[in-house]
């Protein structure tokens, strides 16, 4: 080889190598790009819970063969896996349940989903004591809750119209007592004590229209809310 080959090639090699050093940069630029998009996904994802689980899922595809599962569940959203089994539990009591279907409703909220008992299913007006029929209803609900850890509130309503008993002065010490009662026959039926939470709100967070006789009987319920974490 002479020297003009051999200087040849030195200058390729250097060409190379400079052009190596120059789209270096791409490497960390693609890196940050993915990690933008991972981001967003992320994102777009917390925004509904039905949609977290399955790109959460997609994810766990992609990782799981080098990666442990966490501790608290797979999903973007804290305890979303007791979230899911309460829910498919819950779906399965109404599906054999029609009485639970004719007293109860099923809704989907941003803190999880909330199973309403209405009054005229489970309570005796102005009155806290659980209707004798609509036990074994609860009992059932109970049953679907202990197939999740998930946390359970459970929040009394009444409508806008005023009470005065012996017993109750108001709405508040009644839609209290209401969602005790419930609260305590979950417990008694194996809800562990640490899952459950109770709030009274009397007529503060109504759903319906106070004005008509419908509004008012969707507002007197008390409130069983799966939440999605620890809230």
């Amino acid at each position: 080889m002479n020297n003009k080959q051999a200087a040849s090639r030195r200058r390729a090699k250097a060409e190379v190598q400079g052009s190596d050093q120059r789209d270096r940069w791409l490497i960390s630029y693609a890196d940050l790009a993915t990690l933008l998009l991972a981001l967003f996904i992320v994102l777009y994802a917390a925004a509904d819970h039905d949609r977290a689980t399955r790109i959460a899922s997609a994810f766990a595809t992609q990782f799981s063969a080098n990666a442990n599962p966490p501790a608290s569940g797979s999903g973007v959203l804290p305890g979303s896996d007791s979230l899911n089994e309460a829910t498919t539990a819950i779906d399965r009591a109404f599906a054999e349940n029609r009485t639970l279907r004719d007293r109860a409703r099923v809704i989907k909220t941003e803190r999880g989903l909330s199973v309403s008992l209405t009054e005229a299913g489970f309570f005796a007006p102005a009155d806290a004591t659980i209707r004798s029929d609509a036990l074994p209803l609860l009992d059932a609900l109970a049953e679907a809750l202990s197939k999740s850890k998930a946390p359970v509130r459970v929040e009394g309503h009444t409508d806008s119209s005023p009470i005065s008993t012996s017993r109750y002065p108001s709405n508040w010490e009644l839609s209290a007592a209401r969602a005790a009662t419930v609260l305590s026959r979950l417990e008694q039926s194996g809800i562990p004590a640490s899952r459950l939470s109770v709030a009274g709100f009397a007529g503060e967070r109504p759903v319906g229209d106070n004005s008509t006789p419908e509004g008012r009987a969707l507002n007197r319920r008390v409130d069983l809310v799966i939440l999605k974490d620890q809230q």
